[in-house]
């Protein structure tokens, strides 16, 4: 069962970002090692993630979905965890994949303040501004549901708090020191002073920084990869591209989507707050334009060389199935695949789930 508990944490663990631009939603590690409806399991346990990360996945129809986790650090030191559990948490916090806040100190209120400023949702039952959403169990597997009251969520708009780069004065802070490669967490605000979530240190300002968008590739209507457009920066798309920053989509292919799909077919550029794709293929792209999640599609086709604007609700085609447009604005659709579960090696006694009574 060790090994198998094992597997299964390290799964999660590929599921876990604190960069806004790569991240789904946010939520208090601590409440949800506390949601014992969730298994037949009665101490809290860290496992239970997995079952939200799958709730995400199925709710985004997402294979990549990341969870944005923010734990008190006593979570380090709770006896009615086990020392692996313990360990992987402060090794989680090590490497800068969830944040930690000073022990005792309330994690629900950075939550709300880091959906407020990011616009993630919300995954928790003690409610709240929207977007909010319960885990629920059911007869096919947890699912979440939108707390009632809420009014249509509408895509948000970043604070500006997340257009500079912060520095901490701890040296090797995960979330803001100078060895951070990833995309920085938002500060948490003090009447509109940043300061460090994790020291409760002021942070010093460091310079503009290339705010990126959230990006997805999306299969058949699974998100099978999430990836960060940097403003002033490209990514190249292909079957198989060559260069630091790519997305290849040959994995996904059949055997005539390999031969339509160049190996370098578009490149995707963030300048002057607009998307921009510059054909670079064989067999052209398709363009499908909406002014909105429900609006009625446009399509347009794209030869190479070709260079357009894109606007944040339209999505390209490289192939018919493979599409690639901001994670934030995919208009709704069921996806004809499954997304994996980061709970298929889990001991059983932890994927028992009791559905709640209605």
């Amino acid at each position: 069962m060790r090994f198998e508990v094992s597997k299964v944490l390290d799964a999660i663990e590929q599921r876990l970002s604190i960069d806004p631009a790569v991240a789904a939603a946010v939520v208090d590690l601590g409440e949800v090692s506390r949601f014992d409806d969730l298994d037949s399991r009665s101490q809290p346990n860290v496992l239970r993630l997995g079952h939200v990360v799958d709730a995400l996945g199925q709710r985004l129809g997402d294979n990549a979905a990341a969870l944005y986790v923010v734990a008190d650090r006593a979570l380090m030191s709770d006896t009615e965890l086990t020392s692996n559990e313990r360990m992987v948490i402060r090794r989680w916090s090590d490497d800068g994949l969830i944040e930690v806040l000073p022990a005792g100190t309330p994690v629900v209120p950075r939550v709300r303040e880091i959906s407020a400023l990011t616009g993630l949702a919300m995954i928790t039952k003690v409610g709240g501004a929207a977007p909010a959403y319960a885990p629920v169990p059911g007869s096919s597997g947890i699912s979440l549901v939108a707390h009632a009251g809420q009014p249509p969520v509408q895509p948000a708009r970043p604070s500006p708090a997340l257009a500079r780069r912060w520095r901490c004065p701890e040296f090797e802070c995960p979330s803001y020191g100078e060895t951070r490669t990833a995309g920085q967490p938002p500060p948490t605000l003090r009447k509109g002073v940043p300061f460090c979530p994790r020291h409760g240190a002021a942070l010093a300002d460091v310079g503009a920084k290339h705010v990126a968008w959230p990006m997805a590739l999306r299969v058949d209507g699974l998100v099978r990869q999430r990836f960060p457009l940097p403003a002033g920066g490209s990514v190249t798309v292909g079957r198989a591209p060559e260069g630091p920053k790519t997305v290849a989509v040959g994995s996904f292919l059949d055997e005539a989507g390999i031969r339509w799909v160049s190996r370098s077919h578009a490149r995707i550029e963030l300048r002057d707050g607009a998307m921009h794709i510059a054909d670079t293929s064989t067999n052209g792209t398709t363009l499908v334009r909406r002014t909105g999640p429900a609006d009625q599609p446009v399509t347009e086709k794209l030869t190479s060389g070709q260079t357009e604007q894109l606007g944040e609700w339209d999505v390209i085609v490289l192939y018919e199935g493979v599409e690639i447009g901001r994670a934030d604005r995919l208009p709704a659709r069921s996806p004809a695949i499954t997304p994996d579960s980061v709970m298929a090696d889990a001991p059983t006694q932890a994927l028992r789930i009791s559905p709640r009574d209605s």
